[in-house]
């Protein structure tokens, strides 16, 4: 018996912590953190910052000498006409040489300093470039972790107005069984609560398609029962909203679309001065250090010496200086400054565009949140009062005062006035939280 209990209370086990795990609920703050972490877009942003590291630490060492060894091993035979003897030879002959030399760049023009100051730059950029990332990453998930918060609350309105109604459709049969309702009413009413049904049913699956959305962005391979935390949602009322103007101030010295662009723009200014190091002369010292052998395979008379000796006959060291002076290189070097200082012009003209587009995303996140601050107030009097009208006709509608259209009428009104109010409270937070990021202000809820 034990032993087919205790297999049965290990899968029932594992089934329930299998279970337990597949409903976790996310916060913000953990969707937001898991996608910077796992997200492939942020990965290669990251080993693209990785190579420009490299880059950068390359052209550190290019400005150090080079060390190079050779040695070479050869074999000869043939004929050869040997003048004293007045007659062709068989030769068999072997060579080995061997050295070592190194060079190093005095003076390039400044090249390889501004390569370094330049490559420092664009890694700079690089590291921008993948806070751009991040932060885009960062609105799309809190853009849509607010919408399922919203469909949550609609899903709510509408199963509260589906069994309000549906109050009424038992209210109302028992009003026919008694005589005192015409079937034609109850019809009516048991309409509009089928209506309300499909509304509930249309809500759950919004509510199901946003989760989904926001799964597939976090890339989540297994979608199944994840859900995200319902915090307490901020008192609109008490939500500061700061002006356009105030927050493009603190933004554009903040935000890393401005720093990548001012970092391209101080890039291509030190590629003009790359560009210009070929107008100087280039300096570089170099040594070489040599030595060889040559030996017969045959070698009857003698002549061969050892290896030692030949290499110590022959050894030689050589030290110079090269010195390049540009005269006329068909003007290709004015050519590319020319194209340097293009360069520079597209990337002030970027660094501009770059500004503007944040300008006018500010403003419009200003004017979004001002236009669902201003809906928000007046939906709010309009669900008090549709909301005191319901329950009027509600009650007038109970002891047969009014008919199940003008019911219907009324409650339609207010459940529009509330998802109005709903969509308004949503998109103000979304936008002032907008704002307050881009004045460096974490996203939380």
């Amino acid at each position: 018996m034990i032993k087919i209990i205790l297999p049965l209370f290990v899968v029932l086990l594992f089934s329930s912590l299998t279970h337990v795990n597949a409903q976790k609920v996310w916060t913000l703050e953990e969707c937001i953190s898991y996608a910077f972490e796992n997200n492939i877009t942020v990965k290669r942003q990251a080993l693209n910052a990785a190579y420009q590291q490299n880059e950068l630490q390359q052209s550190k060492m290019n400005r150090l000498p080079d060390l190079n060894a050779q040695t070479s091993y050869g074999h000869s035979y043939g004929y050869t006409w040997v003048q004293q003897e007045a007659e062709n030879i068989d030769v068999n002959n072997r060579s080995f040489g061997m050295g070592i030399g190194t060079s190093v760049d005095v003076f390039n023009g400044f090249s390889a300093r501004n390569t370094v100051r330049r490559n420092k730059i664009d890694l700079m950029a690089s590291l921008a470039s993948n806070e751009v990332v991040k932060n885009d990453i960062a609105l799309r998930i809190t853009s849509q972790y607010l919408q399922i918060l919203f469909d949550k609350e609609l899903l709510a309105v509408a199963k509260e107005q589906y069994e309000v109604t549906n109050q009424q459709v038992e209210r109302a049969l028992k009003l026919v069984a008694a005589g005192s309702e015409a079937r034609g009413s109850y019809l009516e009413i048991k309409s509009q609560a089928a209506k309300e049904a499909l509304t509930v049913t249309q809500q759950e699956n919004n509510l199901a398609l946003s989760i989904l959305d926001l799964a597939q962005l976090l890339d989540l391979e297994n979608v199944d029962g994840f859900d995200v935390v319902s915090p307490v949602m901020p008192e609109i009322e008490g939500m500061k909203l700061n002006k356009a103007d105030e927050v493009y101030a603190i933004a554009v010295d903040i935000m890393p679309q401005i720093k990548k662009a001012n970092y391209t723009l101080e890039s291509s200014e030190i590629d003009v001065n790359i560009a210009k190091s070929n107008y100087y002369p280039s300096l570089s010292l170099s040594a070489q250090w040599g030595a060889s052998a040559n030996w017969l395979m045959e070698d009857p008379n003698g002549f061969n010496r050892s290896l030692g000796d030949q290499i110590n006959s022959t050894k030689n060291t050589y030290i110079g200086a090269s010195l390049n002076i540009p005269i006329f290189n068909k003007l290709q070097t004015r050519t590319n400054v020319k194209n340097a200082r293009i360069s520079v012009l597209d990337a002030k003209f970027s660094l501009q565009q770059e500004k503007l587009a944040l300008r006018k995303e500010i403003q419009q996140a200003y004017a979004d949140a001002l236009a669902a601050y201003n809906k928000y107030l007046s939906s709010y009097e309009a669900v008090m009062s549709y909301k005191e009208s319901f329950r009027y006709t509600e009650q007038k509608f109970s002891v047969g005062l009014v008919n199940s259209v003008d019911f219907n009428v009324a409650k339609t009104d207010f459940t529009r006035a509330q998802s109005d109010l709903l969509q308004s409270k949503y998109e103000y937070i979304l936008r002032n939280k907008i704002l307050d990021f881009y004045k460096g202000i974490p996203i939380v809820l």
